[in-house]
């Protein structure tokens, strides 16, 4: 019996390692084809951010290239003010598949915010000002409203909150994939806000274990 557990342990340690060993060699070939800029339109202005998962983002965009390369498309011209877009409102960029949501809004204080997170879609998002954009799992959040299939929303609470803060000087493309929980950009506390910001959402198609 001790032999029996002794070569289960030893196989699963086998297992643990050859997984771990998988994971780097997907990371290193994401980051690898990240940097090739394959993925880059002509014309792209602004910067990914680097806590964008690239093994998910490599993955769905091969999955679904002609769809991302016209979300990106759609926001080539983004630079820190959003000045290419100049109307509020929702545009269709692929029925049913891709669409961009322009705003202005005025960032919520901290204690008014709640990690969301997506099934159907990818979020893509930009937005000017200075700002906080939060980031948890799925696995270390707890849902406070029940996922909503009807706007493909679901709202949660996490202790284990990553906070990223923007500059107004160098904003950034952000991409929370449906197991990246986010709080969209919102209010750091010692900055006025004395006018909105802007900000554009691109919502694509997510792709099932592509």
């Amino acid at each position: 019996m001790k032999r029996i557990l002794f070569f289960a342990l030893l196989l699963g340690s086998f297992n643990d390692l050859f997984a771990q060993k998988a994971d780097r060699i997907l990371v290193r070939e994401a980051r690898q084809w990240f940097r090739s800029g394959v993925w880059v339109p002509r014309g792209l202005k602004m910067d990914i951010h680097p806590s964008v998962d690239l093994v998910e983002f490599k993955k769905q965009y091969q999955a679904n290239k002609d769809l991302w390369d016209a979300a990106f498309r759609a926001i080539a011209e983004a630079d820190k003010n959003l000045s290419a877009f100049t109307e509020s409102g929702k545009k269709e960029i692929v029925k049913d598949k891709c669409h961009m949501t322009v705003s202005e809004y005025t960032p919520k204080s901290a204690d008014k915010i709640r990690l969301e997170g997506h099934h159907n879609y990818i979020d893509i998002q930009i937005s000017t000002g200075t700002v906080l954009w939060g980031t948890s799992s799925v696995e270390d959040s707890k849902v406070i409203v029940p996922y909503d299939p009807a706007t493909d929303n679901a709202f949660y609470r996490s202790e284990k909150v990553k906070v990223i803060m923007q500059k107004a000087s160098k904003p950034y493309i952000f991409i929370f994939f449906p197991k990246n929980l986010h709080i969209p950009a919102y209010a750091k506390s010692s900055v006025f806000y004395d006018k909105p910001l802007k900000k554009v959402v691109v919502k694509i198609e997510n792709v099932l274990n592509p």
